[in-house]
C-alpha cells in the first residue's frame, strides 16, 4: 500500500460542483479553487492514474480532500425552474449561503471535484 498527495499543477484548476435537489428542481453550485491538496491510497506502490478532467470524487480511487484554498469564482445553475422561480431563488441565495439550502428542504445529492489540469502526484512517506 502507498499513500499519495494529489495537487493541481496550474492555478484555478479545481471546480467543486455541489448538486442540490428538491422535487424535480436542481441547483448546482460551482466553486472554483486556485489550489488544493488531496490524498489517495493505492493497493500497490504504483501511483494512481488521474488525468485532466477527472472527477476526484468519482474515480477508481478513494480520494480525500485535505484542503482547497482561495476560492476565486462561484457559478450557480438552475434546472426545473421557471424564470420567476429562478429570480426568486437567486435573490434568496444573495441573502443566504448555498449551505443553507438543506435547512430549506433541499438535499445535497452529489458532489464533484473536477481537476482541469494534469495533476502532480507525489508519494507521501
Amino acid at each position: 500500500m502507498a499513500l499519495w498527495k494529489i495537487e493541481p499543477t496550474w492555478k484555478k484548476s479545481l471546480a467543486e460542483r455541489i448538486h442540490y435537489t428538491k422535487g424535480k428542481k436542481t441547483i448546482i453550485v460551482e466553486t472554483g479553487w486556485r489550489w488544493g491538496e488531496f490524498q489517495c491510497e493505492t493497493e500497490t506502490d504504483e501511483p494512481p492514474v488521474i488525468t485532466e478532467g477527472t472527477d476526484l470524487y468519482d474515480c477508481d480511487y478513494s480520494v480525500e480532500m485535505i484542503e482547497c484554498t482561495d476560492g476565486c469564482w462561484e457559478e450557480i445553475e438552475f434546472y426545473g425552474f421557471t424564470e420567476k422561480q429562478e429570480d426568486k431563488m437567486r435573490e434568496w441565495l444573495d441573502e443566504n449561503s448555498a449551505f443553507d439550502l438543506e435547512e430549506e428542504g433541499w438535499t445535497c445529492a452529489e458532489s464533484e471535484m473536477i481537476i482541469s489540469c494534469e495533476p502532480e502526484i507525489t508519494r507521501i512517506e
